[in-house]
């Protein structure tokens, strides 16, 4: 096996996996740390080293304002059993890589993931990643760690005009996650991998990152598919402007200045001079009322315009994408959005001269009429982003491949909460402290099936890890709106009409068109 590696910046060894047939190596250096003068600034490439880099450890955590594991929610219990005992820093850009290759010249496909969190928490080796599993089936795995919240995606006036001409102002976590890409294509053949072979892959804020990296032009041709998970930032013209659009880059930089002002910090270079861990600390001291958060913008280069309208506009790499969402968080009161009579009739207000329309389509006459529509297709966040996004991409002809996650999760009674699937596409329910069972085992060796069947072929049909045919997934189409839903086992079936769902995109097609 390929336990020592040669890559551009110089020699790294990796450890036995768990399975001797896969080599792990862990915090590889894709950038100079982000650190002193370079914190807000757009990565640089790694620095050479000397000797052999033992890639043994993972790298410490980006800056979040709460350390993993440290609250009693749900989330500790489900993802972060044992972040406590991990590190946060402001040096967090490095990849973790799975390589089952034997030689450099196996020329194995490539599984780039992006973890969630709200692009303010996650890291790449949460409990649930099991990216050994993933491997096994004969793919290379990297997990890419990024810039998160204030240190990732702080837009300030002083940091505007530091910036080179011509260069990416703000969004720093989408440019490290781009140079990762960079990386990778450049030095992957090292690890036995193809780099004309690359398939990203993201879940929640990961998803709506994937989604930013096939939108820039940053990328090239570099992505040759992508798949999108439980994050589809879609919108349709008609929700709140806070909603629906995504902030200009002033907009941006007003932000910035006002919340570094309210922790008490009146200049860029007094900020680089914090430490890091302060800044945290004062960041969470006026977070107590209202969490500050921050996310992407319009910065003009990297990213030019919001997601929906890049969607509407036809300005997507022309590739093949997996989209999923998970049913139970469609229904969760947190996930699946609000929707009373008055928010009906004013949301109609929005339609102009096809007001009379929208009434015709749903009659909706009391409040439980109008949430209601937030259960289905047509108004719910998760279902009619998701649905819509593929509609438009199927139109355009593009081939992409639509499911849903229904299956039964044990040990309470959360559904298939946002995040559930993970546990199946990595293969790991071994890892979790929920009691699944046989059924559930074979669902995730399906389901990590089919997705590292797309990322070999683009097409996430064929047999699984056991060589058993899987139930066929059709792509979507507007005329067939084939989904696949996984339940105990996966089912083809075709998604009934959904007439207000074709309205509100008739309409976004008029705002962001």
């Amino acid at each position: 096996m390929l336990r020592k590696v040669k890559v551009k910046n110089g020699m790294l060894q990796g450890l036995v996996g768990k399975d001797p047939r896969v080599t792990v190596f862990r915090g590889v250096p894709y950038a100079k740390p982000p650190v002193g003068e370079l914190r807000w600034r757009a990565p640089e490439p790694a620095e050479d080293w000397e000797g052999v880099r033992k890639c043994y450890e993972y790298a410490d955590m980006a800056m979040m304002q709460v350390h993993p594991g440290m609250d009693d929610d749900f989330y500790t219990r489900e993802l972060h059993p044992t972040a406590a005992e991990y590190r946060m820093s402001e040096d967090c850009l490095y990849l973790n890589i799975y390589s089952p290759a034997e030689t450099t010249e196996d020329a194995l496909p490539v599984f780039v993931y992006i973890h969630g969190g709200g692009l303010q928490d996650g890291y790449s080796y949460e409990v649930e990643f099991d990216p050994e599993r993933v491997a096994r089936r004969g793919v290379i795995v990297v997990m890419v760690a990024y810039r998160l919240g204030l240190f990732g995606f702080l837009a300030h006036p002083e940091i505007t005009a530091q910036t080179p001409e011509g260069a990416v102002i703000s969004n720093f976590g989408m440019q490290d996650q781009s140079l990762a890409l960079h990386w990778v294509y450049e030095n992957i053949a090292a690890f036995g991998g193809n780099p004309e072979q690359i398939v990203i892959c993201g879940q929640s804020a990961g998803a709506r990152s994937v989604q930013a990296q096939i939108c820039s032009t940053y990328n090239g041709t570099m992505i040759k598919g992508a798949i999108i998970q439980s994050g589809v930032s879609m919108m349709f013209g008609d929700e709140d402007k806070a909603m629906a659009e995504m902030p200009s880059l002033s907009e941006a930089e007003q932000y910035g200045e006002d919340v570094l002002r309210k922790i008490g910090i009146d200049s860029i270079e007094e900020a680089r001079k914090i430490d890091a861990d302060e800044l945290m600390r004062r960041i969470r001291e006026i977070s107590k009322g209202v969490r500050y958060v921050f996310g992407l913008c319009v910065d003009g280069k990297f990213v030019t315009e919001s997601a929906p309208s890049a969607y509407y506009k036809n300005h997507v790499a022309d590739i093949p994408l997996i989209i999923s969402v998970c049913q139970g968080e469609t229904q969760s009161s947190f996930l699946r959005g609000k929707m009373d009579y008055a928010d009906y009739l004013r949301r109609a207000e929005k339609y102009g001269d096809q007001k009379e329309e929208f009434f015709r389509i749903e009659e909706v006459t009391n409040d439980a009429q109008a949430y209601a529509l937030t259960g289905g297709d047509a108004f719910n966040t998760f279902l009619s982003g998701s649905r819509g996004f593929c509609e438009l991409r199927s139109a355009a002809g593009q081939k992409v491949y639509y499911c849903i996650f229904d299956q039964d999760i044990p040990g309470d009674d959360a559904g298939s909460f946002h995040g559930a699937d993970l546990w199946f596409m990595f293969d790991s329910l071994g890892n979790s402290w929920r009691p699944f069972e046989g059924k559930h085992y074979d669902l995730a060796r399906q389901v990590t099936s089919y997705w590292t069947n797309f990322v070999k072929h683009l097409d996430p049909n064929g047999v699984d890890y056991n060589g058993n045919p899987l139930p066929v997934w059709e792509p979507y189409c507007t005329e067939k709106k084939s989904v696949l839903r996984f339940v105990d086992v996966p089912v083809p079936e075709r998604l009934a009409d959904c007439p207000m769902l074709d309205f509100r995109l008739a309409f976004g097609k008029k705002v962001f068109g």
